[in-house]
């Protein structure tokens, strides 16, 4: 029994020795790492740890909370550990002997705690708006409009930004005070196409000529979106229905504040933080309150008259209307299939529901190519449209899936197109559209907000690697994915980066437009 007690007193001595050899090893190795790192210069602003965000209950946040610090009765090679690292770290060499980690510049950091969002004008003003999207450029002399190095065609307007409406602070020392901000882009090379992405950002200062006006957009600036021209416009079914220019939407610009990461109060986001808190502050910045009332199929029921209700007795109001509601009902009908036609009309046979949908779709085909011929926002006079909503009404079990979304992007496309014309439309119903241009919106369950386009903020958190251009450069900016704007790019969202001093000296061909999946 004795020499199995000796045995084990030597066996614990033994494991106290390699547990601070282990220690020390360690602590050597942290401590080459350090000196390997590179040097700063003088005059950089104060640290900023940069770490990845984890959730508070996540394995890392519990390792680095106080509670997981206090550790009671520890095993001996424990404590001798303790006292080696202990003795390390007093023989180490003074803190100014060892290099920082790696900080990011103040104009970078200060990006990432805010952001310049867009509160977009609902229902849009007839003028006036200096800042919006979409439609063309205000400038005050002939634009030099910019052409894409791939194709030598014109580039298409995004938006432009009043410099003067975004606040002094959210410039932050680099970004003009006057004048505006121009954004285009190769929606031809959207994101999916398969082409690189082009972009170009033009600063117009003011100068003294306060006479701005609307620019004339170039002979061949193609529709938008090419190929992709029925998906992109509800009411197309080929390119000779596509604009060429997108929806014009006035905006104001609004600065909202980030929170700092929870496991680090000194940390920016370096990534868009979607979250609550940030929920909350959009919803702020949004202003007056907004409500969700979607329109649905509920809307559309099949009344004892055998036709579907609508929105208002004035409906379908102009030929663009008629021409979005034909055309979707022709994509709806074509990519019926059998089995959905089934639950549509359970009383048919197989062949008679494929003809039905073989004359749901000729038949869409003949009032589309009527509407052509019509001005796109002249009045439907009632016999036309008594007589279109019992065509329509006919197909009830297809067309109250359609109806919602035809009747939202009729009222869309009349509001966008001639400002100031909600006179048509009863109140409800534009207010039941509104949460569509909002910023954010509270129901009962909580604040929803969606990822917002901005400018001088954290980027979204994309399949393409951003950490080392986010310690680089600015994100001058970011626009998702909009179906009421026109920005129809997918899973995807378009990104405009730029150097510091590159924008602070009004270098902004040096903007470089990326569009990475998200």
């Amino acid at each position: 029994m004795r020499e199995l007690a000796a045995l084990a007193g030597i066996g614990l001595a033994l494991v106290a020795a390699l547990g601070a050899l282990v220690v020390l090893l360690i602590i050597r190795r942290r401590k080459a790492a350090a000196l390997a790192e590179p040097e700063l210069a003088e005059d950089a602003p104060a640290p900023i740890v940069r770490r990845r965000s984890f959730g508070p209950g996540s394995a890392v946040a519990q390792s680095q909370s106080p509670a997981a610090d206090a550790a009671p009765d520890l095993p001996a090679f424990v404590a001798a550990a303790q006292a080696a690292a202990a003795h390390e770290a007093a023989t180490a060499p003074p803190a100014a002997e060892t290099a920082a980690p790696a900080r990011l510049p103040a104009t970078i950091a200060g990006a990432l705690r805010q952001a310049v969002v867009f509160r977009q004008a609902f229902p849009p003003a007839p003028a006036g708006a200096r800042s919006f999207y979409g439609g063309v450029p205000f400038t005050p002399a002939p634009l030099d409009w910019p052409r894409s190095p791939r194709t030598g065609l014109p580039l298409h307007f995004l938006l432009q930004v009043d410099c003067a409406a975004v606040a002094p602070r959210a410039r932050l020392g680099v970004l003009p005070g006057s004048g505006a901000l121009l954004f285009f882009a190769d929606l031809a090379a959207a994101p999916g196409t398969g082409h690189p992405a082009h972009g170009r950002v033009i600063w117009l200062d003011e100068a003294d000529d306060t006479t701005w006006t609307e620019a004339d957009p170039p002979g061949d600036l193609p529709p938008a979106y090419g190929d992709a021209t029925a998906q992109a416009w509800p009411w197309a079914l080929d390119a000779a229905d596509a604009p060429q220019v997108l929806p014009r939407w006035p905006f104001a610009p609004a600065v909202i504040e980030l929170t700092a990461a929870a496991h680090d109060p000194a940390a920016p986001p370096l990534t868009w933080p979607e979250g609550s808190t940030t929920a909350d502050a959009l919803l702020a910045a949004q202003g007056s309150p907004v409500a969700v009332f979607a329109l649905s199929p509920n809307d559309f029921n099949l009344g004892d008259d055998g036709l579907m209700d609508r929105p208002w007795p004035g409906f379908p109001h102009d030929w663009l209307a008629i021409q979005t509601l034909v055309a979707m009902l022709s994509r709806e009908a074509g990519r019926t299939m059998p089995a959905a036609a089934r639950t549509l009309w359970p009383q048919a046979g197989e062949d008679e529901r494929r003809a039905l949908l073989a004359r749901i779709a000729s038949e869409c085909g003949e009032w589309h190519a009527l509407a052509r011929t019509k001005p796109a926002f002249a009045d439907v006079t009632e016999p036309v449209r008594q007589a279109f909503w019992e065509w329509f009404s006919g197909y009830a079990p297809l067309a109250r899936l359609v109806a919602p979304r035809g009747c939202v992007t009729a009222v869309e496309t009349t509001l966008h197109a001639l400002p100031g014309s909600t006179a048509p439309f009863p109140d409800e119903l534009v207010a039941r559209l509104a949460y569509r241009h909002a910023l954010a919106v509270r129901t009962a369950a909580r604040v929803h907000a969606r990822v917002p386009d901005r400018l001088l903020a954290a980027p979204s958190e994309t399949e393409i690697d951003q950490s080392d251009r986010t310690g680089r450069e600015l994100l001058l900016l970011e626009l998702s994915a909009d179906e009421a704007l026109g920005h129809h790019l997918g899973d995807h969202v378009l990104q405009f980066w730029i150097a510091p001093d590159d924008l602070a000296e009004r270098r902004f061909e040096t903007a470089e437009m990326i569009a990475p999946a998200v």
